[in-house]
């Protein structure tokens, strides 16, 4: 789940919002803004949850992607520690690195041959993130590469671990097949006439698509019901509010032969059935031109293992051919922050969102939820998110 990182020493609130969505609070001016953040191993954030009373949320998503009025949610302000989940540094040298498989979350560097080997060739430097067909056509096919390239590094680890360090090469791995679906770009801006018109910036090629705000609630992308669901869809031709309607099968337009199914429906029958094993991750990055970091407002994660399924409120999203669910979170002081200070355009964060083989998928108690808020120091904070879908027999 995710939820947006806001520096206050407010204490902590009960309050019924009247607005969509809760606000981002500004940050207090505290060394967590200086230049020297990825040396701080805590610092202090207030995060929207909801309250334990609350039971199901419904909104209404249009086109833009833009949701209506909540109704079901009152939300519950809580001061919480922040903890730096960067390695490395000289105080930090004992903390174990979180991975997607042990902890829901991990950063990853662009920079490193091994995990940017076999990446298309392009010119990304040049990429317009605010076009959906340079997004959909140049981007996607380099975030599946990257996504699959982790996963495979950290199968053979785990089998190397397995095997007492000895050559796992000879041990039979089926290759991981891995599609971008989805994305969104977000944009943290102050409150102005300015940002007014950049909240309603335009994504070109797009139906109506806009640049949306970070989302300042604790939540998680998939429940129970919609993870499964959105592997059945993706076998089906896109959907009206869906990226890739008019892409698949072909570019441009939306008649029925460039509207044909992201997954084989075999393959999302096996996944389902659970013949294969499935996960929903997302690919987020700092999308600045001028190579800022993130600073005051960092994407923070929570350590799936410090989640419980009854910490879960299922949010309904309607849209006008389907309803999609999320979680929203109440809040447990067992909840385990993280976050990384400085986040560059050289780094990606991926995020499991979803795991067929997870705990909460098998009726258990674990989940992982992420909160998003990022500005880089007082500009305008600009982020990008692609959705993808791995599955391996």
């Amino acid at each position: 789940m995710s939820t947006s990182l806001s520096t206050s020493s407010s204490s902590s609130s009960t309050t019924t919002h009247k607005s969509p969505w809760p606000t981002m609070k500004p940050p207090r001016q505290t060394s967590s803004n200086t230049n020297n953040t990825k040396k701080n191993k805590t610092i202090q954030a207030n995060m929207n949850y909801v309250t334990p009373e609350t039971r199901i949320i419904r909104s209404r998503r249009d086109t833009s992607g833009s949701d209506s009025t909540l109704e079901g949610a009152t939300w519950y302000d809580v001061d919480v520690t922040m903890r730096n989940a960067r390695t490395g540094e000289e105080e930090q040298e004992d903390q174990e690195p979180k991975t997607l498989s042990r902890h829901g979350f991990q950063l990853v560097s662009l920079t490193c041959s091994d995990v940017m080997s076999e990446l298309p060739q392009g010119h990304e430097h040049e990429l317009d993130y605010f076009d959906q067909n340079q997004v959909v056509e140049q981007y996607y096919p380099i975030c599946e590469a990257l996504v699959r390239n982790i996963l495979t590094m950290q199968q053979e680890q785990e089998q190397e671990q397995e095997n007492d360090g000895k050559d796992a090469s000879s041990t039979s791995n089926r290759p991981f097949l891995v599609k971008a679906f989805d994305h969104n770009v977000r944009s943290a801006v102050p409150s102005s006439t300015s940002t007014r018109k950049q909240q309603r910036r335009h994504i070109k090629n797009s139906t109506g698509g806009t640049v949306q705000q970070p989302v300042a609630v604790v939540h998680g992308d998939y429940t129970r019901t919609s993870a499964p669901k959105r592997i059945q869809d993706l076998a089906m031709p896109p959907k009206t509010n869906d990226v890739l309607r008019g892409r698949v099968g072909g570019r441009g337009g939306q008649d029925d032969e460039n509207n044909m199914s992201l997954l084989d429906p075999l393959v999302a029958q096996e996944a389902v059935e659970g013949k294969r094993r499935y996960a929903l991750i997302n690919v987020w990055r700092n999308i600045q031109r001028d190579k800022l970091p993130v600073r005051q407002y960092p994407l923070a994660c929570v350590d799936a293992a410090s989640v419980r399924f009854d910490d879960l409120r299922t949010f309904q999203i309607h849209y006008s051919d389907r309803i999609g669910e999320n979680y929203f979170a109440c809040h447990d002081a067992r909840h385990e922050w993280w976050y990384y200070p400085d986040m560059t355009t050289e780094e990606a964060l991926l995020i499991k969102q979803w795991d067929s083989f997870g705990d909460l998928a098998k009726g258990f108690d674990r989940d992982h939820f992420h909160c998003h808020r990022q500005r880089h120091h007082d500009d305008d904070g600009q982020g990008n998110v692609v959705d993808g879908v791995s599955t391996r027999g």
